[in-house]
């Protein structure tokens, strides 16, 4: 019995021997945060035990194939991006990529097994984001303020824009007075429902001019107080007569509010666009801090918070 276990101890430990030790690398391209070019990076190294090469690149295979579904899913269900799965590098003992190198039989179909046995997974980021609207709702029903009078009041200061594509009855609802068009100057906020519940509220900045800022910054005067905004991406378009437009429109966090509340209440306020070379310095008007402040209100009092 002892001379049994011996054996099966021995054969275990040469079949362990007999795996070889290899590291996965993934290349992605990464966006530049702020509008910057984009940059190729390599993540951080996975270890992968097989017996041989071709095992283990149907296994760094099936890694990368697993990237790409949950880049594929995310895009679908957020709408953006910040880092794509490109290639990837399998690095034997040697540290040398053998990804392009290896030979099987049937590389091609057993590939193809694989990327379909994937991407017929269902959209796992979708199925979470679903439930945590669902979570949302009813945390939203149970806790959220809402002040339909007050909101009945306001709704003639906006204009309500209905997705036609949503089925879950998606509306935007932006001031009238905000420029309709982004050749124009402007400075606004608005936000989004989703089945009556106010969420994305949003920051939106347009430069119109004749010559280029490029902008990177924002610092705000108001009241004789100094703040600055940094947006994470900056849009530029150009026509009309040799006249360049600049914008920005980016959902506002806790960290915002303190910027958003004391535009929503200024009394005098300033902005200073900054470019790479130049800078731009707009007086806001009384309507557009007004419009702010009505925005933030009607947001308020549907309900909404951030």
């Amino acid at each position: 019995m002892n001379l049994k276990i011996t054996y099966l101890f021995a054969l275990v430990v040469i079949l362990s021997s007999c795996e070889k030790s290899y590291k996965y690398v993934e290349v992605v391209e990464e966006k530049g945060l702020l509008g910057g070019a984009s940059q190729t990076k390599e993540d951080d190294p996975k270890t992968i035990s097989a017996a041989n090469d071709s095992i283990a690149y149907l296994e760094a295979y099936k890694y990368f194939c697993i990237s790409l579904k949950v880049n594929k899913d995310m895009k679908k269900a957020m709408g953006n991006n910040y880092t794509t799965p490109i290639r990837f590098k399998l690095l034997n003992d040697k540290n040398e990529d053998i990804a392009l190198l290896v030979s099987m039989k049937d590389k091609a179909k057993q590939e193809e097994e694989i990327k379909n046995q994937i991407f017929a997974l269902p959209n796992s980021v979708n199925e979470t984001m679903n439930k945590g609207k669902e979570e949302n709702a009813e945390n939203f029903k149970k806790t959220a303020t809402i002040d339909s009078v007050k909101a009945k009041a306001l709704l003639k200061y906006f204009r309500v824009r209905k997705d036609e594509f949503s089925n879950t009855n998606k509306k935007w609802y932006e001031p009238v007075n905000a420029p309709k068009y982004t050749n124009r100057n402007g400075i606004y906020c608005y936000f989004q429902t989703e089945n009556e519940i106010p969420g994305d509220l949003r920051f939106r900045v347009q430069y119109h001019a004749e010559d280029w800022l490029f902008i990177s910054r924002v610092q705000f005067s108001i009241d004789g107080k100094a703040f600055e905004y940094i947006p994470s991406d900056v849009e530029t378009d150009s026509g009309n007569g040799g006249h360049i437009w600049e914008w920005f429109d980016e959902q506002l966090t806790s960290s915002d509010k303190e910027l958003i509340e004391a535009l929503a209440n200024a009394k005098n306020a300033k902005m200073k666009l900054i470019g790479k070379q130049y800078h731009d310095i707009k007086t806001i008007s009384t309507e557009q801090i007004n419009s702010i402040k009505m925005t933030l209100e009607m947001y308020n009092a549907m309900g909404g918070s951030y």
